[in-house]
């Protein structure tokens, strides 16, 4: 029997490299003008401000090049916890692949590691980078695959699906088969809001990928930090501290900024399909801040609001106030009908012209028994054609309603305004900054008998009117209200007209900050396919003005800077989807 000692293994070999490298792009960096450094991706030289871009994923994306993230969002403080952006990064001055150790063989081996563009900083002596050699294009495939390791395949009743940030990359980074045979770790549902709260998230923690951007976002931008991550490994999961449930203003923007479909709103769950979704841009209408929103529309009815990226208003969020204000578009209380001397009728537009001569009736026995009422929820083009009216019937009382202010609440990222009218600039705009105080003296004249017809257009949903104004509206001899919803307002009216909601309507508010933005429709009108325009306008031609015709929301507008001179020039197109503030 042979006594001879077993040799010692061999070194492990280092591993092989993944393919070849890419041949180092020709010829040194071009010098950038002042102020600029160069950027080379992909061979293509660009030339860039540093200090625009907190990293280099900021540069890319915004140069065009697609590079993805799962834990990156540009409202949040870098992370680098998903790996998924790597890039290639290469010596400015030899062209060669930067390169880092190989710990795990010995001896030592380099090998070119690829750098996390989402933690990386811009590097103001010029960089070049490769976002799509054979390595990068590897790793990102790794990525995928340990996401998916323990990730349920139930695309088909996830409510996610179709804007699944996961199903995009397993599509376009990910492989077809899996390699894992084990049991998959399997974790419940939670509720992370209490029972009894209105709105509230549910968790599907089984299909959480760990990002942690509801994490930080509850810790930077509400800075109420309810969630956090517990445990360890792959039995790490979000969740809340006992008895401290996820409740605050801000808190639906987790489940819009999580990139899968573990974070949900509790009463949308198994509710809607996102590709049946009509996307249109348009404009908040619960606050004066004006936050930028995408509506989602199913057919002609709205079932979702979004925050809409807007760095000058919202940054990337909106109010928890303002996403859930939508309901009273197809609430059973809506006006849907005209009511003339006590008669339902569907007849639009011979109710609209008879209003328009009996307020011209009253107004040539004498233009100071005709008064008018606007609301801060009207758009620009709705109060100027309401202001023709009046000037056209001789007569210049106008008054104003508006929904109660509240206070600001504050938080680090964020602030939701007292006032709760999206167009109260543009009310003092059109009228002057004195015409909500002009309503205490409509009132008085009302009770005097001085004013027998008035003409009062609410379109607010959630409008309490106050007892001295209904008490007054009892003894008009005519009384005109535009409305949404039923109430005290339209049961007083003598003739009844449908208003229309925020989106029934194009038009354009004038947040608190005075920056003009567009507001769109994105359904049709539900008052007999007329909106607040539209009607106004056949009051108008009933009222006998000269030249009045039914014109488009961008048309009025384009008129208006002949008597706005802070409007000169500007077009609905020149307002962009992010608005411009007036007078600069």
């Amino acid at each position: 029997m042979s006594t001879e000692t077993p040799s010692a293994p061999a070194p492990a070999a280092p591993p092989a490299p993944l393919g070849p490298l890419p041949k180092p792009p020709l010829g040194p960096l071009p010098k950038p003008p002042p102020g600029l450094m160069t950027l080379r991706v992909n061979g293509k030289d660009h030339f860039i401000d540093p200090r625009k871009y907190r990293t280099l994923i900021e540069a890319l994306h915004e140069l065009g090049y697609p590079i993805p993230h799962f834990c990156y969002h540009p409202g949040l403080e870098p992370d680098g916890n998903c790996r998924m952006c790597c890039v290639n990064q290469r010596d400015v001055k030899t062209g060669q692949p930067l390169m880092t150790l190989n710990l795990a063989n010995q001896p030592f081996t380099s090998y070119p590691k690829p750098v996390i563009s989402c933690r990386e900083p811009l590097d103001p002596r010029g960089m070049v980078i490769e976002t799509e050699t054979p390595e990068v294009i590897k790793g990102r495939q790794w990525v995928m695959e340990f996401f998916l390791i323990n990730h349920p395949l139930d695309c088909p009743v996830c409510d996610k699906a179709g804007e699944c940030a996961l199903q995009d990359y397993s599509f376009l980074h990910g492989n077809a088969d899996s390699r894992f045979q084990e049991t998959k770790v399997e974790k419940a549902p939670k509720e992370l809001s209490a029972p009894e709260q209105d709105y509230g998230i549910k968790l599907w923690t089984d299909r959480c990928i760990l990002c942690s951007r509801c994490v930080r976002f509850l810790t930077e931008v509400s800075g109420t930090s309810e969630l956090y991550i517990v445990k360890r490994g792959d039995r790490s999961e979000i969740d809340i501290a006992p008895g401290h449930w996820l409740n605050n203003p801000l808190m639906g923007n987790v489940v819009d900024i999580c990139p899968v479909g573990a974070l949900l709103d509790r009463r949308l769950i198994f509710t809607y399909r996102a590709w049946y979704f009509r996307i249109t841009r348009s404009v908040c209408p619960a606050c004066a801040r004006g936050c930028n929103i995408i509506v989602d529309a199913d057919k002609q009815c709205v079932r979702r609001l979004r925050p809409r990226e807007n760095r000058d208003v919202n940054l990337w969020w909106m109010c928890d106030y303002g996403r859930h204000d939508f309901h009273y578009v197809n609430a059973k209380e809506r006006v849907l009908l005209c009511r003339v001397d006590g008669a339902a009728t569907t007849d639009i537009q011979g109710a609209t012209r008879q209003v328009g001569a009996r307020l011209k009736e009253f107004a040539q026995a004498d233009p100071q028994s005709v008064a008018g009422l606007v609301s801060a929820w009207l758009t620009l083009e709705e109060l100027h054609t309401f202001r023709q009216l009046f000037e056209t019937l001789g007569s210049r009382q106008i008054g104003a309603l508006a929904q109660p202010s509240t206070k600001d609440e504050v938080f680090p990222k964020f602030r939701i305004e007292a006032d709760k009218n999206p167009n109260r600039a543009g009310l003092q705009l059109i009228f002057g900054a004195d015409v909500e105080k002009n309503t205490a003296a409509l009132i008085e004249g009302i009770q005097a008998g001085r004013i027998k017809a008035l003409y009062l257009v609410s379109s607010m949903p959630h409008y309490t009117p106050p007892p001295e104004l209904l008490e007054a509206l009892k003894k008009l001899q005519y009384l005109v209200v535009q409305d949404i919803l039923s109430g005290p307002l339209a049961d007083a009216a003598h003739a009844l007209l449908p208003g229309a909601a925020f989106a029934e309507k194009d038009g354009v508010f004038v947040n608190s900050r005075n920056r003009a933005q567009l507001l769109r429709r994105v359904i049709d009108p539900l008052g007999q396919g007329h909106d607040d325009l539209a009607v106004l306008q056949r009051v108008l031609q009933g009222a006998g003005a000269p030249d009045a015709k039914l014109l488009s929301a961008r048309e009025v507008f384009r008129r208006m800077g002949a008597t706005y001179p802070v409007l000169a020039g500007l077009t609905h197109r020149e307002l962009g989807h992010k608005g411009l503030v007036l007078g600069k």
